[in-house]
């Protein structure tokens, strides 16, 4: 007996040293773990954001879905109508990003052709595939809209544009700078030329300084506008306008971004031939 109660207090003091060291190893693994979840969540939200970046640069559309199953208890959304919701966006939510990164590869591939001083025709070429996925975009986002006025009551559609408006509001580019990069996706070259020191003398100079007072108002006046309408296509679709009369809006811009890479190209070509060297185009094309 006394054997036995030797026995059971070795195995009970080896089972509690074991559970402690596993106790131990649990609690030296938990930093890690938070760690680890905590940089998974990290990036899952710079993908989002990223998405969401692409996403607003393709159109000016609201991106409707992602205020709605973000916020379902806000919204009142049931449980079926939630399941509604999830569908669409299952269904189309992948084609939708597909189709915004195919705008931003053309458009990077848009910059590099025009470094490469390739012909202007197969620029506006590039452009218009470009345009033609726009379009597309447009249409799937103004058919996910008539989807959503089909799910939702007239009071959660008015809490929709609310919430919207205040989590997602219009980006109203008044930054030139900033609005010509995003109009325009080729290189700036006047603003290259200031920013590169590529030593023009008094004549570049000022052949550079008459090109740019005729053409730079015409250039911001076509970039304000393009801005303009991207807000009336991002109000007109909250006011339940129709599928046909946005997409007139759209392209209306298509037209004016037509024009922009015209201007943007015969500028291009107006350094070339008329006022860099060979050696100066080669050191501003190379940036």
């Amino acid at each position: 007996m006394k054997k036995l109660t030797i026995k059971l207090i070795v195995v009970l003091s080896l089972s509690l040293v074991f559970t402690s060291c596993k106790e131990n190893v649990k609690a030296e693994k938990t930093p890690a773990e938070e760690i680890a979840q905590s940089e998974t969540e990290v990036t899952n939200k710079n993908e989002q954001t990223d998405k969401l970046k692409v996403m607003l640069h393709a159109t000016s559309l609201p991106l409707y879905m992602n205020v709605i199953l973000n916020n379902k208890e806000a919204l009142h959304i049931d449980d079926e109508q939630y399941k509604k919701f999830k569908e669409i966006s299952n269904n189309k939510s992948a084609e939708a990003l597909k189709i915004a990164n195919n705008i931003k590869e053309i458009e990077k591939k848009l910059y590099q052709l025009s470094l490469d001083n390739s012909k202007k025709e197969d620029l506006l070429n590039n452009l218009e595939e470009s345009l033609k996925l726009r379009t597309s975009l447009a249409n799937m986002k103004l058919d996910c809209r008539s989807k959503v006025l089909e799910i939702l009551n007239e009071e959660q559609w008015t809490a929709l544009l609310k919430m919207y408006k205040e989590k997602m509001p219009f980006n109203d580019k008044t930054d030139m700078a900033l609005l010509i990069k995003h109009v325009n996706p080729l290189p700036n070259y006047m603003q290259l030329v200031k920013d590169i020191d590529i030593k023009l003398d008094t004549k570049q100079e000022e052949k550079l300084s008459k090109w740019s007072d005729e053409n730079h108002p015409r250039m911001m006046e076509l970039a304000k506008k393009v801005n303009t309408l991207e807000m009336n296509v991002y109000e007109l679709s909250m006011n339940k306008e129709s599928k046909e009369n946005i997409l007139k809006k759209v392209n209306e811009i298509a037209d004016i971004k037509k024009e922009i890479l015209i201007t943007k190209t015969d500028c291009r070509d107006n350094l070339i031939n008329t006022i860099l060297t060979e050696d100066q185009w080669k050191k501003l094309s190379s940036k």
